[in-house]
């Protein structure tokens, strides 16, 4: 199966403003990701150890 895209554009290249839209686009996804990451599965997960490392401490006053 022959791709389509290169049938239409075969020798031609893209301006380089619009190689610079995909690839910003592309980083703010990716920005957008580590953000969600970042907030949604990594702080909860801290401050779920936050509470266990305090309720041990008060469990075994070693320190």
């Amino acid at each position: 199966m022959n791709n389509p895209f290169q049938e239409i554009i075969s020798d031609e290249k893209l301006p380089e403003y619009i190689r610079q839209k995909v690839i910003d686009d592309i980083n703010l996804i990716k920005l957008s990701i580590d953000m969600a990451d970042l907030f949604m599965v990594k702080s909860p997960n801290v401050l779920g150890t936050l509470f266990d490392d305090k309720d041990d401490k008060n469990e075994n006053p070693e320190f």
